[in-house]
């Protein structure tokens, strides 16, 4: 069943109990309705109780009988049940119990409210207190009017008048949203003690959520560091977790803002620590139960410790070894596999293949437990042995932080399910390991234990406004206040129409009334409950962007005056943040600017000085970026040494001398599929040189790929494809040209030291290796450089090409043996077919002397750019791909590391 239906059915279920329906009544109230849903649901209601009530009597593998499973309406249905048919326990209640006194009465639901009224009747004293307006819990079955409709005369009734929590600045503007909420209560009016005075309330309209997020943190902290409000007086409060979380969560902690921890409302099942260890013993008895999701997710926890780029290095590893042994079976099948045939895989590097390795060892240890016939506590303290994440986890907890917060949060609840399963061993001591892990996955709230927890830590509470129901903080900020989240007018309930159950029962009958006033009333109560958690200080922020506008509430807590310019007046600048990282920026700015009176500078300075004593970071001006002298001048290759460069280089440093530095020196990419397909027809086509068939070249190319990690299989396929192409356009042109050429060698090594243009100037050999030489019809040797990329350059380009110009050089200059007149060189783009020669091809006529000369400056002027110590950043059509942007100053991407 979908989760999320699953959760709207179970509401259903226990609105309709609440409101005292049996499954008979809603089938027959969906029918009387027209409501086929209800008529679904209540036949499934009457067979779920009679599972229920099945197991409870015995009805599983064991024959041993168990307390029934009840959710909240019918523990409370069975409470009820109890005392109306006992007379004696009823009695005996209403004896033991003389004074009752519920807080919060607005969250009562029909069933509680009747239990409460039936204990109560008789007590000496019976008092009910709530707030109709801080009725938040509808969507769980709460009925604020049950509350407000107990004393209908109003003879019985107190109305509390004077807030003695908040302070008058908060009352007044918790009082401007009771005001806007619907209806009428003289408990609205609420003033504050004689005398009374102080608080603050500010609202702030941001442009970004980062800039929401620093400017709560930098409130917060002067809150804790001005003010000396403790952090545990301070709450962060927000609609949708989802949203905000994660962006809050990032600034506070950059802020130095310590998030208090506390315990996860979560069942036990769902705990990040639990989940994989459950999955583990699940698995135990019943490997064939593994499944790519089960396997993903046990390698990417803290069992398998693989991050998302560690899973897919796994999955393309697998699939490299399935591929060699002429397998096609898909990464899942062969992830699944490795798990559980407990594979070493010795063909992967350690790196790639420990997270299965760990994670099938766990897998044999409790399998092999099992089949011993051990129990389940004894399985389960093998398996954390085995584990080792018990000295993981407690070297997190002494190093602190918010990695040590959640290791603490992991430790307990690991001792929370030690705990649980020996409770669920004294009852059902012959129960198997995996009826243990089902009795855990089924619950779905979070229960209570006796296992000792680590003590929340002091710091800033970060709740949803519905979390924070009922509870107080000194200063409260309540963040992302936005139209669309909140209020959030999304009908609850609409698939199997919760709230058109909930209306019928109310005595609402009529399909006319609005389906979302009362989801905005609700929505605008939170929003009220949210703010009167505050008793002295009060934070309202959202934001204000081209996808987000602040909601309708902020105008209702404060009107927008806008400027002259049109502007939202809440959109205060937030100024420097109370953080020292930005104190020394500022003075370090200051300190720099040369326009800034020299007063101010010199009080800047003096203030960084006193920062850099007390060892503040980045104070100091010997940590400064560009202050510092450069740590040599001497050049790379000094006057009258050799530099070996060769003729591709030179097409580099003709184009950019820092792009390549950069790449010489550890700078360049790791090899591409490009660039190992290239290498790859490069050797096909020396072999096709060799007088390779075309049986044979197949062959080759058939080993070769096996050891090409291409990634996907259908793209995979389409490479082979594309390699096979070029393969054969090059064999085309090949064969075509061999009335005007004549093969003369194969990667064939040229070397050759240019002429010494003067004493001071560096030596230059120009060395590398020539795809395959050629002789035209006059004996002169033509150069061919077999080239893959798939967009030829132009003619007028390939005339003036510096890497054919330096192979021609060459030949000049005697490289070649036989001949010292240069035929030429070609470009031969074999990923491009053509009608007539095979493979496109772009020619550069033959080096004549002057041409010679000109070449030879250009070669020099290259080979010097490479001597350095500086290096020219020159912009030129590659610098969109040049895989040295990011420390280029010529590109957005690069200039904050060299310069401004």
């Amino acid at each position: 069943m979908v989760p999320g239906f699953a959760e709207e059915l179970r509401d259903l279920l226990m609105r309709a109990a609440e409101r005292g329906l049996g499954p008979a009544d809603l089938a027959e109230l969906g029918r009387r309705r027209g409501r086929e849903e209800w008529v679904a649901a209540g036949h499934f209601w009457a067979q779920y109780e009679e599972v229920t009530q099945l197991q409870g009597a015995g009805g599983n593998a064991l024959g041993v009988a168990s307390a029934p499973a009840l959710d909240a309406a019918e523990l409370v249905t069975s409470a009820l049940l109890a005392l109306e048919d006992d007379d004696e326990l009823r009695e005996r209640e209403r004896t033991r119990v003389r004074h009752l006194f519920v807080d919060d009465a607005h969250h009562l639901d029909p069933l509680q409210t009747s239990l409460v009224r039936m204990i109560g009747h008789t007590a000496a004293e019976f008092v009910v207190a709530g707030d109709p307006d801080q009725n938040v819990y509808s969507f769980r079955g709460a009925d604020a009017s049950l509350f407000a409709d107990a004393d209908p005369d109003g003879s019985r009734t107190v109305t509390l008048t004077t807030s003695h929590r908040l302070a008058p600045a908060v009352r007044l503007a918790v009082a401007k949203i009771g005001a806007t909420l619907p209806g009428a209560s003289p408990h609205r009016k609420i003033l504050p003690p004689q005398g009374a005075t102080g608080g603050n309330v500010r609202v702030r309209v941001m442009p970004t959520p980062a800039a929401e997020a620093s400017w709560i943190a930098d409130q917060l902290r002067r809150a804790h560091l001005v003010d000396g409000v403790p952090w545990s007086e301070i709450a962060v409060l927000v609609r949708s977790p989802a949203r905000t979380f994660l962006v809050l969560q990032r600034a506070l902690r950059a802020a130095g803002v310590p998030i208090g921890s506390a315990t996860e409302e979560l069942p036990l099942a769902r705990q990040p620590a639990v989940r994989p260890l459950l999955a583990v013993l699940k698995l135990a008895p019943s490997p064939e139960l593994l499944d790519v999701d089960l396997a993903e997710m046990l390698l990417s926890s803290a069992l398998g410790g693989a991050d998302p780029l560690a899973l897919r290095r796994l999955r393309r590893g697998l699939r490299r070894l399935e591929l060699a042994g002429g397998g096609q079976r898909s990464s899942d099948e062969l992830l699944v596999e490795a798990l559980r045939g407990g594979d070493i895989l010795a063909g992967l590097a350690d790196a790639e293949a420990e997270p299965v390795r760990r994670v099938g060892a766990l897998l044999r240890v409790t399998h092999q437990a099992v089949a011993r016939g051990d129990g389940v506590e004894q399985v389960l303290w093998q398996l954390w042995r085995e584990s080792g994440l018990q000295e993981k986890l407690l070297n997190q907890v002494e190093r602190g932080g918010s990695l040590g917060a959640q290791a603490d949060r992991d430790l307990d609840a690991v001792v929370a399910l030690f705990d649980a399963a020996g409770r669920y061993v004294d009852r059902l001591p012959r129960a198997s390991v995996a009826s243990f892990a089902d009795y855990l996955g089924a619950q779905r709230i979070a229960g209570d234990t006796l296992a000792p927890a680590a003590v929340p830590s002091d710091g800033v509470s970060l709740l949803t406004a519905h979390a924070a129901a009922g509870r107080e903080w000194t200063v409260v900020a309540v963040a992302g206040v936005q139209e669309g989240a909140w209020p959030d007018l999304r009908l609850r309930g609409s698939v199997l129409g919760v709230e058109r159950l909930k209306d019928l029962m109310a005595g609402v009958d009529d399909d006319a009334v609005s389906q979302t006033a009362p989801i905005l009333a609700e929505e605008r109560r939170l929003f009220y409950v949210a703010m009167s958690r505050a008793k002295r200080t009060l934070l309202v922020t959202a934001v204000s962007g081209e996808d987000e506008q602040p909601s309708r509430f902020l105008d209702d807590l404060e009107e927008n005056g806008a400027d002259d310019g049109g502007l939202d007046s809440r959109m205060k600048p937030p100024g420097r943040s109370l953080v020292l990282a930005e104190l020394v920026g500022e003075l370090r700015e200051v300190v720099c600017d040369d326009k800034a009176e020299p007063s101010r500078r010199r009080r800047a300075a003096k203030q960084l000085a006193r920062l850099a004593e007390a060892k503040v970071p980045g104070a100091h001006p010997s940590t400064w970026y560009g202050l510092l002298p450069a740590s040599t001048d001497v050049p790379v290759h000094p006057p009258g040494d050799l530099i070996r460069i060769s003729p591709s280089t030179v097409e580099i440093l003709t184009k950019c001398p820092l792009r390549w530095m950069i790449e010489r020196h550890g700078g360049s990419d790791p090899a591409q599929l490009a660039a190992v397909t290239g290498t790859l027809v490069h050797g096909l086509a020396q072999a096709v040189a060799s007088g390779r068939t075309d049986a044979e070249l197949q062959a080759a190319l058939d080993e070769a790929w096996v050891r090409v990690d291409a990634g996907a299989p259908w793209f995979s396929r389409r490479e082979r494809r594309r390699v096979e192409q070029m393969l054969r356009n090059f064999v085309t042109w090949l064969e075509r040209s061999r009335a005007e050429l004549k093969e003369a060698g194969v990667e064939q090594d040229i070397e050759v030291e240019l002429p010494a243009g003067g004493a001071d100037e560096v030596r230059v050999l120009l060395r590398g290796r020539v795809d395959r030489v050629e002789l035209d019809a006059d004996g002169r040797p033509v150069v061919v450089d077999i080239k893959t990329g798939k967009v030829p350059v132009s003619g007028a380009d390939a005339e003036v090409h510096p890497q054919l110009a330096a192979y021609q050089l060459a030949v000049l200059l005697g490289a070649i043996k036989g001949s010292n007149e240069p035929g030429g060189a070609r470009l031969v783009y074999v990923a491009k077919a053509n009608a007539k020669t095979g493979s496109t091809e772009r020619s550069q006529p033959p080096l004549d002397e002057v041409g010679g000369k000109q070449w030879l400056d250009l070669v020099r002027d290259a080979a010097a750019s490479a001597a350095g110590p500086d290096y020219q950043a020159q912009e030129n059509p590659d610098c969109d791909r040049c895989p040295a942007r990011g420390c280029c100053p010529l590109r957005p991407e690069g200039r904050q590391v060299p310069g401004p």
